[in-house]
């Protein structure tokens, strides 16, 4: 049961779309209708610039760790287990909120706060690997599902195939296919846009040779 609340802490957390906030701040309008609709990171600093971008990461790290801390402190006998049910709940949350007929963001940034909160030296090392997959393979989507992936097995070797962790390593894992199962097919079939990271890096490589 201690779980079960926790997952729901997080949910409720998670519906608080950071986004929404700073697109109704800057430009009167929900995230929604602010580029491709996405309430992340990625479509607000894109429309709405660096800033905007900074806020909205600074708040969806906030919110996570805010479901993390509420959960372990009403559940300190199973704390750790505790935190990362709430910080899957705030993925959960982020990805699929209530209050916008379960349309949310791709959960990107709570997934990597989740992972880094729980296991700090695994959860930053499978952040690492997405980040150079994002960089190999030019698409962000393939990296944020390495990210969850690696996570997962990292999980199962250090803490065994069947514990708590491996089990909400998976769910995570699968919270990532979902919002990005279509971006992964169209990079398969050639159509999805590379990342832009990625091609300042192939750039400045080339030009470095």
């Amino acid at each position: 049961m201690d779980q079960f609340f926790s997952l729901l802490i997080g949910y409720a957390f998670g519906c608080f779309l950071t986004a929404d906030v700073v697109c109704r701040r800057l430009v009167g309008k929900p995230v929604f209708q602010v580029g491709v609709g996405n309430p992340g990171m990625a479509n607000v600093g894109h429309e709405l610039g660096t800033k905007a971008a900074v806020l909205v990461l600074a708040g969806d790290i906030a919110k996570t760790l805010a479901a993390w801390l509420v959960a372990r402190a009403l559940f300190p006998a199973n704390a750790a287990v505790c935190g990362l049910a709430a910080t899957t709940g705030a993925t959960i949350g982020h990805n699929f909120p209530a209050w916008h007929r379960f349309r949310g963001g791709k959960g990107v940034t709570t997934t990597c706060s989740a992972i880094i909160l729980a296991a700090p030296a695994l959860g930053i090392a499978s952040a690492v690997v997405g980040l150079v997959v994002v960089l190999l393979s030019g698409y962000l989507c393939v990296g944020a599902e390495a990210i969850t992936l690696t996570f997962l097995l990292a999980c199962c070797v250090a803490y065994g195939p069947t514990s708590a962790y491996a089990a909400y390593a998976l769910v995570l894992a699968a919270l990532m296919l979902w919002a990005h199962w279509s971006a992964l097919v169209a990079a398969a079939h050639g159509t999805q846009p590379r990342a832009s990271i990625s091609v300042k890096f192939w750039k400045r490589l080339r030009h470095g040779r």
